[in-house]
């Protein structure tokens, strides 16, 4: 706004200074100005001019200034008995005075390529002297002179609009950044912020001006309703989810009375299955339901007991846990609940997809980031994206929940972290957490 405003001004200035111009009028119309100041009569009652007397209501240069400063100037003052002349008067203009009897105020122009110059101006004037012809000629104001005159010529009621135009520059140049701009940016920025990860974000009505105050509350007040339907549906999700829980136990027991082994064991998996996906939906639900709990975590020995837990279904699918570690603690902030999830579903997919004998490796290091690297039959760098929303499955032999990639992408969002899916060397998957480690000051203080 700064720079709009100082481009205008600039602008204005130079178009100014460079379309006022003077064919001559200006200059002339003073150069009369003074001479009709400078006439009187002696004591013989002839004409006589006093070059440097100035008794005009506007400071307009002397007749001896305007000798001085164009070298072109000439005048004739004539009563119709006296003539005083000045310069290289035209010729034609010397042969009219025998006919000044039937003069008149005139004006003469001559043609300079595409302007009209003004070469001679003739007026009657009442003088000290009585009436007079003043007829000039051969002065033009350049650019600069007609600025330097308009400030000379400010008069005490043009002062102060010159005051108030100035000064109503200065504040906009001031006051429209502060008052405008800056809360413009904050709210910008406070706006920035509200990425659906947390409820209760709002813009700061406070500080802003009194014409945004509308627009902020009305946006405060859209956010309200957007937090009270999301919390309304996390509650049904999470009550739906909690209530199958239930029946799915009693299900879980009363298929242990079926005999036929082969309608049981694909009974027990399509149960495993819908049990595996109301965990998930738990899970969900969980999270989302509020911020999670932050304290420090060692992001070594999380990852490790993660990767314990998950040792008799390696064990029983024989499958390789490696696991692969820094010396030295690793510490990041945030919920060892929400980052254990996480962790857990990673986990649980690359032993789902592995084939037996084949290798997971998890390893931490020392930047605070995770990887999870299976051996199975990868993800197209074409679906990556998509398996990290819910309910997408895209694992080419998969049948999961479609839950599970999207939760981990829900914690490390909640974290500030990013998790990415890359192709393990010789096949496979390989995902990656990336959170902020803690600095040895930041542990300290916390």
């Amino acid at each position: 706004m700064s720079v709009v405003i100082t481009i205008v001004v600039v602008c204005t200035a130079v178009l100014l200074l460079g379309l006022v111009g003077d064919d001559g009028g200006y200059a002339q119309y003073d150069a009369a100005t003074a001479i009709k100041a400078a006439i009187s009569r002696n004591e013989r009652g002839e004409l006589v001019i006093n070059e440097h007397r100035a008794q005009t209501a506007k400071p307009t240069p002397t007749v001896s200034e305007f000798k001085r400063d164009f070298p072109g100037f000439w005048f004739v003052v004539s009563d119709g008995h006296n003539v005083l002349h000045y310069g290289p008067v035209p010729e034609r203009i010397m042969a009219g005075l025998a006919h000044q009897g039937d003069r008149a105020s005139s004006s003469g122009y001559e043609v300079h390529g595409e302007s009209m110059q003004l070469v001679r101006s003739a007026s009657i004037a009442q003088t000290d002297a009585g009436n007079v012809l003043i007829e000039v000629g051969g002065v033009a104001y350049s650019g600069t002179q007609i600025a330097i005159g308009t400030i000379k010529d400010t008069s005490f009621m043009t002062i102060p609009i010159l005051v108030v135009l100035i000064t109503t520059v200065l504040a906009a140049l001031v006051i429209v950044p502060v008052l405008i701009a800056r809360p413009v940016r904050r709210a910008a920025a406070a706006a920035e912020m509200i990425d659906g990860a947390g409820e209760g974000v709002r813009l700061p009505e406070q500080g802003a001006p009194l014409e945004l105050i509308p627009m902020v509350s009305a946006f405060n007040r859209a956010l309200e309703r957007i937090d009270a339907t999301v919390a309304a549906q996390r509650r049904f999700l999470s009550n739906v989810a909690h209530e199958l829980r239930t029946p799915l136990a009693r299900v879980r027991t009363r298929l242990e009375d079926i005999d036929d082994k082969t309608l049981k064991a694909a009974l027990v998996a399509d149960l495993q299955s819908l049990s595996s996906t109301v965990t998930m939906l738990l899970q969900l639900a969980r999270l989302s339901s509020g911020p999670a709990e932050s304290a420090d975590v060692d992001l070594v020995e999380l990852t490790k007991r993660i990767a314990a837990e998950h040792g008799p279904t390696a064990l029983y699918s024989d499958i390789e846990i490696e696991f692969s570690s820094p010396a030295e603690i690793v510490k990041i902030k945030g919920s060892d609940q929400a980052i254990g999830i996480a962790l857990s579903n990673i986990v649980r997919n690359a032993l789902q997809y592995s084939r037996r004998g084949q290798q997971v490796l998890i390893e931490v290091d020392r930047t605070a980031t995770v990887r999870v690297v299976d051996h199975g039959p990868g993800i197209k760098p074409e679906d990556r994206a998509a398996v990290l929303q819910p309910f997408v499955r895209r694992r080419q032999d998969g049948d999961g929940t479609g839950l599970g990639l999207a939760i981990v992408a829900q914690v490390m969002a909640l974290h500030k972290g990013f998790v990415t899916i890359e192709d393990t060397v010789g096949g496979g998957t390989t995902v990656v957490l990336k959170f902020s480690p803690l600095t040895p000051s930041q542990s300290q203080l916390h």
